[in-house]
Formats: structure tokens, C-alpha cells, sequence
């Protein structure tokens, strides 16, 4: 019997562990370990920002104009304009020439007023602040309403200007509703826009 214990033990196969000294296992490459180049920077080696733009830092709006030629007391100035026994168009016509002056809150106050004091027949002046695009975008808000308000034989070529000038923050929305209006959509062909808010009007007047 203990010649057939010691004959099983002599033909079992050897296992080698890890442990082993006799035949030490060789250790493969792990795949998954990042390259040296590949490795991310250390933290005393902050990765470089692209440069921006001189036109991605630019202010959307110009800055107003210097400190020296704004009117600072524009609010007084436009309550005595408003208190004054003075008649409507009058009013307007002062407003109109301080508005260059004024800050951008005050530009803002004084459209307001603006919008309702001046009439139909004398619009002009507030059709070319309606399409400067330098103006701020409250600003341009309250122009805008307010020409949508207006008469078509104003309100149409209002539009018009405002939709070719690109860069103009309400372009789009003079642009859908012209394009509401005239059941037409002529894309950048400004002529033919002209055109056809002329026929228009002559098929629509006021």
C-alpha cells in the first residue's frame, strides 16, 4: 500500500505558483497603461489657453462718448423738458437733440418718451435711431415697438432697414415680419424687398 501511495505522489503533475523560484513568471505589459508621451501634464505645467480674438473680446455696443460731453443730470433735464408749457413737437425736438449725450439709461428713458411724443407725420428722426445698430438692445426693443405700432407706409420701410443691416440685433425679427406681411421670403435681395413693400403698400395703404 505505501508503494502505491509513493508511485500516485511521483506521477501527479507539479503546479507551480507564483511563489515559485525555480521558474519565475515573467511579467507581460499592461496594455491599458498610457504611454509616457501620453500621460497627462503635471499640475506645475497648466495647459495653454488659445488667444482670443480681438473681435470675440469686443464690447457688443461701442462705449458712450466721453464723460466730458455726457449730460449727467438727465434726468432733470428731462423733467423740465417734460414740465414745460411747450408744445408737443417741441418737446420731441429737444429730447431728439440730447439723446447723443445721454447714457445708455438715459437713452433708454428718453426713447420712451420719444415713442409717444413724436407723431406720425415727423417719424423720420426715429426711423434712423431705429436703424443704428450701435444703440443698446432696450433701447432697440422700444423702437421697435413702437414702429411696429406705426402706419405701414412707416412701419414697412422701418422694417426693411433694419432687416439689411446684419449686424443689427432686431434684423431677424424685421425680417419675419416683413416676410408675415408680404407672404414672401426673398432672402438677402434687398431691392426686390423694396419692391415688393411698395407694391404692397400700394395694394395696402393706410
Amino acid at each position: 500500500m505505501g508503494v502505491v501511495l509513493v508511485g500516485l505522489m511521483l506521477a501527479r503533475p507539479v503546479v507551480k505558483g507564483s511563489g515559485s523560484a525555480s521558474q519565475p513568471q515573467s511579467v507581460e505589459p499592461d496594455p491599458q497603461t498610457p504611454a509616457e508621451e501620453d500621460r497627462p501634464l503635471p499640475l506645475s505645467q497648466p495647459r495653454q489657453q488659445p488667444p482670443v480674438s480681438p473681435q470675440a473680446a469686443a464690447e457688443p455696443f461701442p462705449a458712450p462718448a466721453a464723460s466730458a460731453n455726457l449730460i449727467t443730470n438727465w434726468e432733470d433735464k428731462l423733467d423740465e423738458i417734460l414740465a414745460a408749457e411747450a408744445a408737443t413737437d417741441a418737446k420731441a425736438r429737444q429730447l431728439l437733440e440730447m439723446f447723443p449725450r445721454l447714457p445708455g439709461e438715459g437713452q433708454a428713458e428718453v426713447a420712451k418718451h420719444l415713442c409717444i411724443l413724436v407723431s406720425d407725420q415727423d417719424y423720420a428722426p426715429l426711423s434712423q435711431l431705429l436703424a443704428n445698430p450701435q444703440l443698446p438692445q432696450d433701447v432697440l426693443d422700444t423702437l421697435m415697438a413702437d414702429a411696429l405700432n406705426r402706419p405701414n407706409s412707416l412701419k414697412l420701410p422701418a422694417l426693411v432697414e433694419v432687416a439689411r443691416t446684419a449686424q443689427h440685433a432686431k434684423a431677424a425679427d424685421a425680417k419675419e415680419v416683413l416676410g408675415f406681411l408680404l407672404e414672401a421670403d426673398y432672402g438677402n435681395d434687398w431691392p426686390k424687398w423694396q419692391e415688393q413693400v411698395q407694391a404692397w403698400l400700394e395694394d395696402n395703404p393706410d
